[in-house]
């Protein structure tokens, strides 16, 4: 599985998910702008902070889950990820 993290997360859980066969892309510097162009090709995408939009969602062809490391969903747009 494909995995986009973008925001910062432990090295310890990336050895975790290598070691599962996971194939992952941590790019803790991505802004909410960037994030639809960088989205392409992940089956998820696991955020803290960073906002994801309708423009990313749509923009994540292969996005089969959002997950977001924290309390809340209020970062998230769940309107247009139910859509999909």
């Amino acid at each position: 599985m494909k995995i986009l993290f973008a925001d910062k997360f432990q090295e310890a859980y990336l050895d975790d998910l290598e070691a599962q066969g996971h194939e992952f892309d941590l790019q803790p510097d991505l802004g909410g702008d960037d994030l639809p162009g960088a989205v392409g090709g992940a089956e998820v995408l696991i955020v803290r902070s960073t906002r994801v939009t309708r423009e990313t969602i749509e923009a994540a062809d292969a996005l089969k889950l959002i997950i977001r490391a924290g309390a809340g969903t209020n970062t998230i747009d769940k309107a247009a990820a139910a859509e999909r």
